[in-house]
């Protein structure tokens, strides 16, 4: 370490973010009290800080905390870790944060119950001893859809108790656009001031550097003129970045026995430390590159050869078709994992065959299976047979019966004898007749469709949901050469009525959800059942 060489007391330019360094400029002091005036205002508020990654905003947030925490003000601040939380014990560390006891009945632990819990409890504290309320997300770019809605809820409910609450979100750029766009409308409408943290001046970054070593203890200056010039244009105003290189700078001068760093020491120091530097990745990771080129290698080799040797799958099936039914049913169930854990991992998988990417839509949001997931991208569910579930040659979602808690398991596979399942991490073989036993009949099935599509479809209907379903309704050769008819005529139900037969669905001549599932699965492109299963 440097310590020594420079007469430090301790590393000034360290990673994580540290109050006690914290040189406040004019666009935090302005922050700072734009905070302190929206909270005492009184009414509730919401307050957005944005600015580039390592600008400093985790640690503006901290000393938002520790301001508002001197003022009696509550306080919590929540960053990317709470929100890998499920919204239940994300909404429970509220409450323990705010110092409200928390519900002990198991009806009152859910989240429409925990929320509005919230805001009473909150509003309690407000009428007895005038509490005011803040909460701020830290990286709130992070955030999904679904928490925009919940962390919107949870401001609706306390403006209703007429709690004063308010909330600071701090984010990258990106955070404004995600806020703009249709993924959170009703959150934006609440943003009362919109609050940028530009980049540190020429000037503001010297006395960062000079502040910091001064908090240290530094009884020299290690940096020459030119090399603190050097440092603060490749710093580019960036408070971590200026860490980075200073931190390095420091190393690299004790290594060499270096009493002042300059110019040229700075310039090696860039492009050591730098990530946009191939010299950084080639001399400081030249191992780790090595090891991984190894590894990558390795797993071709061993993924070409399950390709060949397992039907063209990455994972080899657990066959307990051909085990005794009531030892397969025993294993299959013992190979089953916590309802919940499996949920999630059903869906992500059903979600990651039809290519549908997080910023589409969440795995919690499609588990709700709404008739729109979003548009293009729609949802049904229902009762039927294996026979009939095979025909549609898709992987869908299958519910066990009570007595297994009504686990769900992907069906990826299925034969004249027997099924392929994918049960949440592992894959198993199954005779249909010993899976009939614990299925309790009921699917729900994802499949992409037309945005233009209708929730129905009847005798009568027009427009750009009907070209979408007579490009795959099966032809009647009795209007071959004819011009496709521009409403759904008495010839359209019947060949609607035909497809309903094919795939065993209530023949009545409407399209609804299971008939759009049925056209849809008659296009090539999607994930489809796999081949090979007896």
């Amino acid at each position: 370490m440097y310590l020594q060489t420079f007469g430090l007391r301790e590393p000034p330019f360290g990673d994580a973010p540290d109050p006690r360094f914290a040189c406040l400029f004019a666009r935090e002091r302005e922050i700072l009290a734009h905070v302190e005036y929206e909270v005492g205002a009184g009414a509730s508020s919401v307050t957005l800080v944005t600015g580039d990654c390592g600008i400093g905003k985790t640690l503006l947030c901290m000393l938002v905390e520790a301001d508002a925490a001197s003022r009696g003000i509550r306080a919590v601040r929540h960053g990317a870790d709470n929100y890998a939380l499920e919204p239940v014990a994300w909404i429970r560390s509220l409450y323990a944060g705010f110092g409200l006891p928390l519900p002990l009945s198991a009806d009152a632990n859910t989240r429409d119950h925990l929320v509005d819990g919230l805001a009473a409890g909150l509003g309690r504290l407000t009428h007895h001893a005038s509490h005011r309320f803040l909460w701020i997300l830290d990286d709130a770019e992070e955030l999904s859809d679904d928490e925009y809605a919940l962390v919107n809820r949870i401001l609706v409910a306390c403006e209703k108790a007429e709690v004063p609450f308010h909330i600071v979100l701090a984010g990258e750029p990106v955070l404004r656009e995600r806020l703009a766009g249709p993924s959170a409308p009703a959150l934006a409408g609440h943003i009362r001031s919109r609050l940028p943290m530009p980049p540190l001046t020429d000037e503001e970054s010297e006395r960062y550097v000079r502040h910091r070593l001064h908090v240290a203890g530094t009884t020299q200056m290690p940096f020459s003129r030119l090399g603190l010039r050097s440092l603060r244009d490749d710093g580019r105003g960036n408070p971590r970045r200026l860490n980075t290189l200073a931190h390095r700078a420091l190393e690299r001068a004790a290594e060499r026995g270096e009493q002042s760093i300059g110019e040229r020491a700075l310039g090696f120091v860039v492009r050591e430390a730098l990530p946009e530097h191939a010299l950084y990745w080639v001399r400081r990771y030249r191992k780790a590159l090595l090891a991984a080129g190894g590894v990558l290698a390795l797993a071709f080799v061993v993924g070409v050869a399950a390709w060949f040797f397992t039907g063209h799958t990455a994972v080899r099936p657990k066959n307990l078709a051909t085990t005794p039914p009531d030892v397969a049913l025993a294993k299959f169930r013992d190979a089953l994992p916590v309802p919940d854990v499996g949920k999630v991992r059903v869906w992500g998988e059903l979600l990651a065959r039809w290519q549908v990417s997080s910023k589409e839509t969440s795995v919690a949001n499609a588990i709700n299976c709404d008739a729109v997931i979003f548009p293009g991208f729609a949802c049904v569910s229902g009762r039927g047979s294996l026979d009939q579930l095979r025909r549609f040659d898709r992987p869908i979602v299958l519910e066990l019966d009570d007595a297994n808690a009504k686990q769900q398991v992907l069906l990826v596979g299925a034969g004249d004898e027997d099924v392929r399942l994918f049960l949440g991490g592992k894959y198993v073989e199954l005779t249909r007749e010993a899976f009939e036993h614990v299925w309790n009949g009921r699917f729900y099935a994802v499949f992409r469709v037309d945005p233009a599509m209708p929730a129905k479809l009847a005798r009568g209907d027009s427009g750009d949901g009907l070209a979408w379903a007579l490009e795959r309704l099966p032809p009647d050769p009795a209007a071959a050469g004819t011009t496709p008819p521009a409403s759904f005529d008495r010839s359209v139900e019947t060949r609607v009525l035909t497809l309903q037969r094919r795939f065993g669905i209530a023949a009545d001549g409407v399209v609804g959800p299971e008939t759009m599932f049925a056209l849809s699965s008659l296009d090539n492109e999607g994930p489809h059942l796999a081949r090979g299963v007896p």
